[in-house]
């Protein structure tokens, strides 16, 4: 077994410790036996300390939900923080909720915060307690590293690998002291958050040791881009609208917003108000000559994009939430056209290229507002880091509300098609950027990327809409943002929803939402996808996100992880990878047998990471079974780690198949070892036979062709259609028989770093 060493930074594993003392189960048993119902308990899969706890039905003293949501923790503090005396759990805030109200707390040690760590309470308008979401982590066994650089450093350092290639920032860095658990250490770390103006949004580094080292980086609000009018320029033309909520009789602002123009600088370091009334008061200002959108100075964005926030807000208030003001920049130059929402300063910038100015797209507007209401209800953070690698889970779960709520405000699931239809088909042929009535599933829908991977979660939410309806849908879905868990995973905000509804909701429509649940799979979600010879296409960050701090770095590990059951009989192993951009990339697999690949952090100086694997693979593998070098044995699970050893962002696509020995002493074909239903299910199965074959779950038999073969089970709208050698579900009324897909052919993600990638390879 090899241990790679990466010295210049390291990353930081956050778990549950997963011993669960005696004193858990006491305090476990007593809150069975004090609640008025059964419980429904889901716990985490490395830990049996519970994560959500629903069908509570429990009365605490107290005069408030404050002091209620305290009393449950201190007597069943066993069960959440066992053997852990010495972290205080400090309330947060208390939310408004169609059922009652949620208690959002933190936990903090010495003062300081343990990131991740939080406790929601709900209750209902009787005071009796009815869910508990558990993200807290017992931390006073661990051993504590305290020392740090000042705070001055720190920013210093992050600022440095920020702008290492060019890249230039807006704003002053944020930064925040907190603690990081790893398997068996604490450490006090700076989360620095760098503004970068164009285009590669803001950066939150991981910071620690005496040094200033950073141990991670983490892209925390990737730009999303767009236009205005009712909807977008492409389904609609701009028409009089009612400018409401004004306080001013000279510029645009307002009770929920104000709108400054940037005249085209990259920092708004002339931010002004240009747009004036006329005579009556009003901003009668066309999208014509001086105010084409075109222009960097117009200031028709300006009210497009005061009335999109104000219809955005009203729409909120409608569904239970009245949002606090921010502020909107328009006109803000940018090599690509890009629009994003800094939760820092409590505003949405929107971009201008020369070819196109995002301000002319509710869409978008209404995504980057959603972002704040997402950051004023929900505990969840953007990103966290598990013994397997970075997760951007979070970050997904913001963008699917942010595309969700916009779509929904506008009843059409389709995202951006102005910025789409500019863009052209090369790089958007379905003519949107991202679409929340889709058939995308967990994990095999996984690409590793926040913006493509929150479409499994934004189509599950699509799902609900379409089953109750817009207002009891967008209304249930806030109540649940109310408990999301700190550390989020698919099967924690999936337990969450199903928790929360089922305190309004029948049983009979609660089976139904639960019907959409496991056609997505999202409730026992994993990162880990099954090779097959059809091909896995995952996005994976590249070294030059780090600058100069990348010098001794082995690699960037990917977020997604791969296995392949290699059966008894097997005689030969296929495994392959491309990668786009083709140069810039070195992406390689390290393998393990049996386990999956693990990271470990070691704190001293340098801090450390023990990657644990068996071997690396550095190319194409075709071997005759078992192999001694590399090392690959029959009967044996085997899994893959992607990992990037080359400085471009970009994306790869992973094959892998067994050729097995069949029972008549030939062989028999290719076998997809530990894939699932996303596999090759277009071969035909049972030879001659006119019998249907057996076909794996979420697939049936049909015939084509006049052969037997197996087709995925589509939801309504969508039916089984041949793309390449691979059935998928693509929509009825696409009109294409083989190049329909349910994904965007580009990710956001990969625009933002380099239209030269190209599109997206179907899969």
């Amino acid at each position: 077994m090899n241990l790679s060493r990466l010295i210049t930074i390291t990353m930081l594993i956050v778990s549950f410790q997963v011993a669960h003392p005696a004193a858990a189960n006491d305090a476990l048993e007593r809150l069975k036996a004090d609640s008025r119902t059964a419980l429904v308990i889901h716990s985490s899969p490395n830990d049996s300390t519970p994560r959500v706890i629903g069908k509570l039905n429990l009365n605490m003293a107290g005069s408030d939900s404050q002091k209620r949501a305290q009393a449950f923790i201190e007597k069943y503090r066993d069960l959440f923080l066992p053997k852990d005396s010495l972290s205080e759990v400090r309330v947060h805030r208390v939310l408004e909720t169609s059922y009652g109200r949620v208690t959002q707390l933190g936990q903090y040690f010495e003062g300081v915060l343990v990131y991740g760590a939080s406790i929601s309470i709900g209750e209902d308008h009787l005071n009796n307690l009815r869910l508990a979401v558990n993200s807290l982590r017992p931390v006073a066994q661990l051993t504590k590293h305290r020392k740090q650089a000042n705070e001055k450093v720190a920013i210093a350092n992050a600022v440095a690998a920020f702008t290492y290639n060019g890249s230039q920032t807006r704003d002053k860095a944020g930064i925040e002291t907190v603690w990081f658990a790893s398997n068996s250490e604490l450490i006090l770390t700076y989360l620095v958050t760098v503004h970068g103006a164009d285009p590669l949004g803001d950066i939150t580094y991981l910071v620690a040791g005496p040094q200033a080292t950073i141990l991670y980086f983490f892209v925390r609000s990737p730009m999303a881009a767009g236009y205005a009018y009712e909807s977008n320029p492409a389904n609609d033309t701009y028409k009089q609208v009612d400018l409401l909520h004004l306080t001013s009789d000279q510029h645009l602002t307002g009770d929920h917003v104000t709108v400054y123009n940037c005249a085209g600088t990259t920092d708004c370091s002339t931010k002004e108000q240009l747009a004036a009334p006329d005579l009556n008061g009003d901003y009668l200002i066309e999208p014509t000559g001086d105010n084409d959108p075109e222009l960097f100075t117009d200031m028709f964005v300006e009210v497009q994009a005061y009335y999109a926030v104000n219809t955005i807000h009203d729409f909120f208030v409608d569904v239970g939430w009245s949002p606090s003001p921010i502020s909107v920049e328009v006109n803000s130059r940018m090599t690509s056209p890009n629009a994003m929402y800094d939760e820092q300063n409590k505003k949405i910038i929107m971009g201008q290229s020369s070819y196109l100015d995002t301000a002319v797209e509710n869409d978008i507007i209404f995504h980057e507002y959603g972002h704040h209401v997402f950051g004023a209800v929900a505990s969840s953070g953007m990103f966290e880091m598990d013994q397997y690698g970075p997760i951007s889970h979070g970050l997904a779960m913001n963008e699917a509300t942010a595309d969700y709520y916009s779509c929904s405000a506008l009843d059409d699931p389709e995202m951006a098609e102005y910025f789409a239809e500019t863009m052209g088909p090369a790089y958007f042929p379905n003519g949107w950027m991202r679409n929340v009535d889709n058939n995308l599933t967990c994990p095999d829908g996984l690409y590793g990327e926040a913006h493509d991977d929150s479409m499994i979660w934004s189509g599950f939410l699509w799902d609900v809409r379409d089953l109750l309806g817009q207002a009891a849908a967008d209304s249930l879905y806030l109540d649940v943002l109310a408990v999301f868990p700190s550390s989020v995973t698919f099967p924690s905000t999936t337990q969450a929803y199903m928790e929360t509804a089922a305190l309004t909701l029948d049983q009979a429509t609660m089976n139904q939402i639960q019907a959409l649940v496991d056609q997505r799979g999202i409730e026992d979600c994993v990162r880990f996808i099954g090779l097959r010879t059809v091909g896995h296409t995952g996005y994976i960050w590249g070294k030059a996100q780090l600058g100069g701090m990348a010098a001794g770095l082995d690699f960037i590990p990917g977020e997604l992880h791969y296995f392949l059951e290699i059966p008894a009989n097997a005689t030969e192993l296929s495994l392959s990878w491309n990668t786009r951009p083709a140069t810039g990339m070195d992406v390689v697999l390290l393998v393990r047998k049996d386990q999956p690949v693990e990271h470990s952090l070691v704190m001293g100086w340098p801090p450390a990471i023990n990657s644990t694997y068996d071997f690396i693979l550095e190319s194409d593998t075709l071997i005759s079974l078992p192999s001694a070098n590399p090392a690959f044995e029959v009967g044996h699970t085997y899994y893959f780690h992607p990992a990037n050893r080359g400085q471009s962002t970009g994306e790869y696509t992973v094959f892998g198949n067994t050729d097995v020995v069949a029972t008549d002493g030939g062989t028999d074909g290719g076998s997809d070892g530990g894939a699932d239903a996303g596999g090759d299910a277009s071969a035909p199965d049972g030879g001659d036979s006119d019998l249907p074959p057996e076909c794996p779950e979420g697939y049936d038999a049909a015939k084509y062709n006049g052969e037997w073969v197996c087709v995925p089970l589509c939801k309504d709208g969508f039916e089984p259609k041949l793309e390449g050698e691979v059935w998928v579900c693509a929509a009825k009324s696409s009109g294409c028989s083989c190049q329909t897909s349910d994904r965007p052919a580009i990710s956001m993600g990969l625009l933002l770093f380099g239209l030269a990638i190209g599109f997206r390879r179907k899969h």
